[in-house]
């Protein structure tokens, strides 16, 4: 079992940490998927309890499947962005422990010799 944990950390210290660009992506997916669950969910709620108030629905049973299926990838979705995020917290809290020489200067960084 120790094997097994130490491989897994040997694969984690390979794996680059997200840039800007994708913890920004992960922000306006999530924000995004979870609006997408929130509709799916009233869709799927009213395909089950009134199918007649959604025109062209020929299987009501199939389709609210269907909807709440999809609901879940945006879950699936949601639990990504939050592992990214998550990610980019810790390893700014340890880039910011190690002082400098972390990926990115920290906010408010001077970036020129402060000598006269």
């Amino acid at each position: 079992m120790a094997d097994v944990f130490d491989r897994l950390q040997g694969l984690a210290a390979k794996i680059p940490p997200p840039g800007p660009r994708s913890v920004g992506c992960a922000k306006c997916c999530g924000i995004f998927s979870s609006t997408g669950v929130v509709f799916l969910c009233v869709i799927g709620n009213l395909i089950k309890t009134q199918p007649l108030y959604v025109i062209g629905v020929d299987e009501p049973k199939a389709a609210y499947k269907a909807s709440f299926n999809a609901a879940w990838i945006y879950v699936a979705m949601i639990a990504i962005c939050v592992a990214v995020l998550a990610y980019d917290k810790i390893n700014t809290q340890q880039r910011s422990s190690r002082g400098r020489g972390g990926r990115y200067p920290e906010y408010g960084s001077i970036s020129y010799k402060s000598e006269f």
